[in-house]
């Protein structure tokens, strides 16, 4: 079910199939209609009798007066943990909207529901670790203020969806204090989705402590988090009453992984005070990383490390981050695919320690689940410029197919090694300009020479371009940038009248 879709939709053809049977055999909609921490019509009152309604659930709404307000429920002890389906619609409140802008810099969403920890409590929603697998939840249209664990804390079940909430920032005159997790997708739970494809489901999530999203490895008694979708989330600003974007940061990476197979989409990460996306230990492999913008991090853009493996990133904006573009310190198998990296202040991939890693022998790993195996990167030897060009290099590695990928910039990193964005198009096939590394070797390395012809789809004017390139292999080891080479960028011929 797409709970935020076709929710309502569902319960409502479900009660009118319904034959006359017990109340418990059927949905409820408990509605909220006061902000009292107890009591009838309170949202703890709404919580506990989804809770006894067994797994047939409920849709919660709110209507508590006439305006949006904001309405701010104060919470002097932990709300029971929601333990059947439940559905809670802050959007129901009347005066609230959702966001109908389909951008990272304005949010026009009308959050009339806050939910407010002032006593220390721990988590604003929690799902019990104990519930059935099949145990779904949704939350949308509600702010969080002050939780000192995490506003939502889902620690077992599936297929939830957390859309069109916010952390941090002022809202309606109410300041929201910090909170230290904004989502937590705890061992075990798959299939959940916090954000969204359509302009309403888009979360903000400023003034973080700790994650904005955290995705967890396994335990003693769950495999690690597998499944679920992170999209089109706004970490480290949130846009204020009158549409202007604030800077709230996170302190820690804005998003975690730990688990498996989940596809980070879209996001649009900066502010954070570690890495962007932190993809860690032997649990995180096959995590899909999309079209996302991970900028001005205090520390990397992104970071693999802890033996994380076979992970894809591709197609993301990846720039002006303190740390490396893409650092990976341990795991192999990390594709690193048409990703505009650049003016980051380490390099734009780095693998292993610190620094460039020179080419060396890659039939020898130095040490167990080295760095993407160390991957060597190309050397560039010739580019001949214009609107239409060729850049040729040599690759030398150990046999078997391998591609090369081009990237342009305007700044050499001070290594002399590049990172680049997508200022090329060329031949490609599957992940980059395909060649084959005969199996003719010298202590375990054969080489390969390459020619590629080059368009040049982007116009620097009358800055200098240079090209660089990284080599990936056909199991997706991705090598660091190679050593900028400069590619002759006369801007009276870029239309191609030469």
């Amino acid at each position: 079910m797409n709970v935020f879709d076709s929710g309502f939709a569902k319960y409502s053809l479900a009660l009118v199939l319904l034959l006359p049977v017990a109340a418990s055999a059927a949905v409820i909609f408990p509605k909220v209609t006061n902000t009292n921490d107890t009591g009838s019509g309170s949202l703890r009152a709404a919580i506990t009798a989804a809770n006894a309604n067994g797994p047939d659930g409920a849709i919660i709404s709110f209507d508590i007066g006439s305006s949006c307000g904001p309405h701010v429920i104060h919470l002097n002890t932990a709300l029971p943990d929601l333990a059947q389906e439940v559905h809670i619609e802050g959007y129901t409140q009347p005066g609230a909207s959702k966001n109908t802008l389909d951008s990272f810099v304005q949010n026009n969403a009308t959050i009339c529901i806050v939910l407010a920890g002032d006593n220390n409590v721990d988590d604003a929603l929690a799902v019990s670790a104990s519930v059935a697998d099949a145990m779904e939840m949704s939350v949308q249209g509600v702010a969080f203020s002050g939780f000192t664990h995490a506003a939502l804390n889902l620690r077992g079940g599936s297929n939830h969806g957390v859309a069109g909430v916010r952390t941090g920032g002022n809202l309606g005159g109410f300041a929201l204090q910090t909170v230290s997790y904004g989502v937590i997708l705890a061992a075990g739970v798959h299939g959940a989705t916090v954000g969204g494809t359509d302009p309403g489901d888009f979360n903000q999530f400023g003034d973080i402590t700790h994650n904005a999203v955290y995705v967890a490895s396994s335990n003693a008694s769950n495999p690690a988090a597998h499944g679920n979708t992170i999209q089109n989330n706004i970490i480290g600003y949130v846009t204020d009453s009158s549409g202007i974007q604030v800077a709230l940061p996170t302190v820690g990476a804005g998003i975690v992984v730990g688990g498996y197979n989940n596809s980070i989409l879209d996001n649009d990460i900066l502010h954070a005070g570690a890495s962007g996306l932190h993809i860690s230990n032997l649990d995180a492999h096959g995590n899909l990383v999309e079209f996302n913008g991970f900028t001005e991090n205090t520390g990397d853009g992104v970071l693999i490390d802890d033996d994380a493996h076979d992970n894809t990133l591709i197609g993301n904006g990846i720039f002006s981050n303190a740390g490396a573009g893409v650092r990976i310190v341990t795991g192999q198998n990390n594709e690193i695919l048409y990703n505009n990296i650049d003016f980051n202040t380490g390099l734009g991939i780095d693998l292993a320690g610190a620094g460039v890693t020179p080419n060396d022998n890659d039939s020898m790993q130095p040490v167990p689940d080295y760095a993407n195996r160390g991957q060597n990167f190309p050397t560039l030897t010739a580019a001949v410029g214009g609107h239409t060009g060729t850049v040729s290099g040599t690759l030398t590695t150990t046999p078997g197919d391998y591609y090369i990928n081009l990237a342009g910039t305007t700044t050499c990193n001070a290594s002399g090694n590049g990172a680049g964005q997508n200022y090329f198009s060329y031949p490609l096939s599957t992940a980059g300009f395909k060649v084959t590394v005969p199996n003719i070797t010298a202590q375990g390395q054969g080489s390969i020479s390459f020619t590629i012809p080059v368009t040049l789809v982007v116009n620097t004017g009358t800055n200098k371009l240079y090209v660089t390139a990284t080599a990936v292999s056909s199991t997706g080891n991705t090598s660091e940038f190679s050593p900028c080479l400069l590619y002759p960028n006369d801007s009276i011929f870029f239309d191609g009248f030469e």
